[in-house]
């Protein structure tokens, strides 16, 4: 099965405590991540572009601001208490650490729901884009560190 696949990538500033982490990582740090958003469709719209890269930009925007400069914990991790006062900045995941693997599928699972129909966004410039139908977010490639990376991938991928 042919089909068009594009990319658009991400760095923010992020830090997580693996609470179940044997050695340092269980201690709070710091990543600069590297996120990698691949989606595909099978048709070229009007422009001859399977989707304008300002409209894929505009549909994660929020997430990934979410993310910048965020300290993320597993909502059971008894440390988080320390950060409190710090709420906007704080993200829990409902009783997991917040690995890479974890993260990519948070993505996955916020982006993927907003493709499916198609649709509009719109730019901080008020500028529109079209979401062409048809669109499918195929993976999440997370960059950890220069050499370490997880992804969580749609479920056809082999």
């Amino acid at each position: 099965m042919s089909f068009f696949r594009i990319a658009k990538c991400f760095e923010v500033e992020y830090g997580h405590r693996l609470s179940k982490h044997p050695e340092k990582c269980r201690f709070p740090h710091g990543h600069s991540l590297k996120i990698e958003v691949v989606i595909r469709g099978r048709k070229l719209d009007e422009h001859d572009m399977l989707c304008d890269y300002k409209a894929l930009k505009t549909l994660v925007a929020d997430l990934i601001e979410r993310l910048d400069h965020a300290m993320a914990f597993n909502s059971e991790d008894p440390c988080r208490n320390g950060f409190e006062g710090a709420d906007e900045r704080i993200l829990l995941f409902d009783a997991v650490d917040p690995t890479t693997e974890v993260l990519a599928r948070w993505l996955f699972e916020g982006i993927s729901g907003r493709l499916s129909g198609g649709g509009w966004v719109e730019a901080p410039s008020g500028t529109k884009y079209r979401l062409p139908d048809g669109l499918e977010l195929e993976r999440i490639r997370l960059w950890e560190t220069s050499t370490s990376w997880a992804e969580y991938v749609a479920a056809d991928e082999r």
